[in-house]
């Protein structure tokens, strides 16, 4: 109840609440569906910011394999998102369309969660490969189950852009739940029991509170409002996916999204390495990240979204990913004498960047979506939502795979049971270049394409006005 007051009061003062037409929603209603992005957000944390380092130094799989393995797994969800979507906005129940999915997705999200970090004792590479692969398959298929239907629930519970961007800022605050989860209890974790049994505890603990937060978002949105749709026309899955790529704002949008995935999902995957080999104090990056990071996310939430309705959203997500690669560029600069403070300065220069990556962007998919149906008369949030979700882990493999093949070009040296081994100079300069270029490059990347992202609140109503014009 206090934390919920809390945020009336900052959602008051910088306009969350404020709509600018179409259908309110309470702060229950809000709170409800954003909570589902907790489980999200620790499965894709923990992909993203652990997996690497365990599979190599914990399981002693080699970089460049475990980089590979977790691309397959994620390159895999080519079918299967698509699929979900085109699922999902055929379902017809008493709990709704989306819903049913939720509730699937929770349960499944869990057994896979433990069986990713609780691997029984296998002595060949080749057997401990393929238990990995298949675990990752699950993973993903059950992240797909909950994900694709959860991202279409904004567009169909209002149709106001103001507001979407509302919903977004309340999704960030479980998004910063989850990292607190990651990297305050993963690297406590690691720190009082080892590798091993802290990656086992992890997948139990963490497990239980994504389910807990997934299982939260099916039954608190039981009462969240549905918008009709009337669908003027039906397409096959094949034609659909087609005239989606119509949408320039969707296929624009997607791209940038691309970059600033795939530069998160390299970062993060390098954060653990350049703890231990380049600062020498890995758990203790970790739980500073967890720290600054959720500070910076909690104070600029409201200011990033005053800044999309002041500014409106383009220039401030732009903003956003330029501040990004300038601050992860700097990584370049740090090293295992630098003190404490700078590193936390430039983590919480991080959680800025980030949450205005996460609260403009995200509130943006739903105004594409919203966009193609008052041009076309056509429900299609699912397949939308199937094509981002794919877009988002490929990403998330993709950075794993780059930074896991270059490490393996550099001589990174693999290990079992935790153990912490020197590393040759090149590997090292491999770690930096993880941490501070990919990152800058891909972000000024997607600087540069949203300059060609015209979607506004403008464009919307007038594309309205034409699908009027039509009928």
């Amino acid at each position: 109840m206090v934390a919920q007051h809390m945020m009336t009061c900052v959602g008051e003062k910088f306009g969350m609440s404020e709509v600018g037409s179409g259908s309110r929603l309470s702060l229950g209603q809000k709170f409800g569906w954003a909570v589902g992005a907790h489980g999200t957000s620790t499965m894709i944390g923990v992909l993203v910011t652990y997996l690497l380092n365990y599979m190599t130094d914990t399981l002693g799989i080699a970089a460049f394999t475990a980089g590979a393995i977790i691309f397959a797994a994620r390159m895999y969800d080519l079918v299967t998102d698509p699929l979900m979507g085109y699922i999902s906005d055929r379902t017809r129940s008493r709990w709704g369309r989306r819903r049913p999915y939720l509730l699937l997705g929770a349960i499944v999200c869990f057994i896979a969660f433990v069986a990713l970090f609780n691997v029984p004792e296998i002595e060949s590479k080749t057997g401990m490969i393929l238990y990995t692969g298949f675990v990752l398959i699950l993973f993903t298929t059950a992240y797909t189950i909950f994900n694709v239907p959860y991202l279409t629930m904004p567009a169909e519970m209002t149709d106001s852009y103001n507001e979407r961007t509302s919903m977004m800022g309340y999704r960030v605050i479980f998004f910063t739940t989850a990292n607190l989860g990651l990297f305050l209890g993963g690297s406590l974790l690691l720190k009082n029991y080892g590798p091993e049994q802290g990656y086992s505890l992890m997948g139990w603990l963490l497990g239980a509170v994504l389910l807990a937060s997934m299982l939260a978002s099916f039954f608190a949105t039981r009462n969240a409002p549905q918008i009709e749709r009337t669908e003027v026309v039906t397409y096959s899955v094949r034609e659909q996916i087609a005239m989606v790529w119509d949408n320039k704002p969707f296929c624009i949008y997607l791209m940038v999204k691309l970059c600033q995935l795939i530069a998160q999902a390299s970062s993060q995957a390098a954060l653990l390495f350049f703890g231990i080999y380049v600062l020498q104090r890995g758990e203790e990056l970790l739980f500073a990240f967890g720290t600054y990071f959720t500070v910076s996310t909690l104070i600029t939430i409201p200011i990033w979204t005053w800044a999309a309705k002041r500014f409106t959203k383009k220039p401030a997500y732009m903003a956003a990913a330029l501040i990004y690669a300038a601050v992860m560029a700097s990584w370049l600069l740090s090293n295992a004498a630098e003190p404490m403070w700078i590193v936390n300065a430039r983590i919480f220069g991080i959680g800025v960047a980030v949450t205005g990556i996460l609260v403009v962007g995200f509130s943006i998919l739903p105004d594409t979506m919203e966009y193609d149906r008052r041009r076309t008369g056509l429900n299609r949030e699912g397949i939308y939502a199937g094509l981002y979700s794919t877009m988002e882990k490929a990403a998330s493999g993709f950075g794993p795979l780059l930074f896991g093949a270059y490490l393996g070009a550099m001589g990174y040296v693999s290990t079992r049971g935790g153990e912490t081994v020197a590393q040759p100079d090149a590997a090292v300069t491999g770690i930096y270049i993880g941490l501070g270029v990919f990152p800058a490059v891909a972000a000024l990347l997607s600087a540069v394409l949203l300059i060609f992202y015209k979607l506004d609140e403008k464009m919307l109503k007038e594309a309205e006005l034409v699908t009027s014009a039509k009928e």
